[in-house]
């Protein structure tokens, strides 16, 4: 696909900070946030992209076929691996776990490379470097949660969402601390 995704990077440069991979993984399971998705809306953010409502919906329709019938089947796959059927879970069936988890995250890396083309043809806006962006991070994550989620967005949900964004705020100053895949 791409010589070069830097939303692929930006994904596994946030995930490793602290506090992130829970957070993300608590919204994912909560709410039935696309993590891929979230971080794209996230990444397009610091680019100085503007996302509309309608933007959020174009990317779920250009995510989800992708998102729903290869990554979650083989994280449900990945999932039921952990306690069953016979003869799971053992050391042959931990192997496999394993191979299903890397083939997870390889679809996702498809999915962010995919979402990557979208984000380059969003318009620019004209932010001010001197304005802070965490409340606009805040504000596409929870935009993202809201639209994913049946339910109201709860306080603990809303400090994962904090964390996410404040970790995206900091590889935005820092933006060498980003990893190359």
């Amino acid at each position: 696909m791409m010589a070069e995704n830097k939303l692929w990077s930006f994904a596994v440069t946030i995930y490793q900070r602290d506090g992130v991979a829970p957070a993300c993984l608590d919204l994912q399971e909560q709410c039935q946030i696309d993590v891929p998705l979230m971080l794209c809306a996230v990444f397009a953010c610091l680019e100085g992209k503007d996302i509309s409502d309608a933007d959020l919906t174009q990317l779920h329709n250009l995510a989800s076929p992708w998102q729903g019938d290869i990554v979650q089947s083989l994280r449900r796959i990945r999932t039921q691996l952990k306690t069953g059927p016979s003869p799971a879970p053992n050391a042959v069936t931990e192997d496999l776990r394993g191979k299903v988890k890397a083939a997870e995250l390889a679809a996702e890396k498809i999915q962010l490379e995919m979402m990557q083309a979208w984000v380059s043809q969003l318009a620019a806006i004209d932010r001010r470097d001197d304005l802070p962006i965490l409340p606009a991070i805040i504000d596409i994550i929870t935009r993202v949660a809201a639209t994913s989620s049946k339910a109201k967005i709860t306080q603990i949900q809303h400090d994962h969402i904090r964390v996410i964004a404040t970790a995206a705020c900091q590889i935005k100053n820092h933006k060498a601390e980003i990893v190359q895949p």
